[in-house]
């Protein structure tokens, strides 16, 4: 039973890893692509979100303790839990040679022009396997950031390579620092 709860927990948090992700050698350009959450992690995600809620509605309706209050606040973390993981199922981020745009659920797009990017930063943090992407405009602002756990985006890095816009390594910066540069 105790592996049950290891497996959900695994899925619901991913895997912790003390080494961050590097860009493969190998990688070559793609002319376009598209970078999203993996589907079968985010529906394993969802899977176990919709099981708990499920599980502590039914003890919340057998129960009939002073306990079973408890359970509603664990079904309201699992609802939590279930839109976030229905918001990162329905990212896309569509690259194209002249553009990049991102979008939840087709719905609040934002677009960067290749032409209007100053900046690409590549940034880890300390015991974290996931290195975040962050592009920026002329402005210095940040316009859309990926994170490496998604597939293709060490693309986005490889085509800011050949479009000859400056990639910088950072490591532990704070939102407040990711979101200028």
């Amino acid at each position: 039973m105790g592996h049950f709860f290891e497996l959900i927990a695994e899925l619901l948090f991913g895997f912790v890893k003390h080494t961050p992700d590097k860009m493969p050698d190998d990688i070559t350009y793609k002319p376009d692509f598209i970078v999203k959450h993996p589907a079968k992690k985010n529906l394993a995600r969802i899977f176990a979100t919709v099981i708990i809620i499920g599980v502590f509605s039914t003890l919340w309706m057998i129960v009939k303790h002073e306990t079973r209050y408890l359970f509603i606040v664990f079904v309201v973390l699992a609802l939590a839990l279930l839109v976030l993981s229905l918001i990162s199922f329905s990212f896309r981020c569509n690259v194209t040679e002249n553009i990049l745009e991102s979008s939840y659920w087709g719905l609040f797009k934002k677009r960067l022009q290749w032409s209007n990017a100053q900046c690409v930063r590549v940034i880890e943090k300390t015991e974290e396997k996931g290195v975040i992407i962050a592009i920026y405009d002329e402005n210095g602002k940040c316009i859309i950031d990926l994170n490496t756990d998604m597939d293709n985006a060490w693309y986005v890095v490889k085509m800011a390579e050949e479009k000859n816009i400056t990639i910088r390594q950072e490591k532990n910066l704070s939102l407040k620092q990711i979101s200028h540069l």
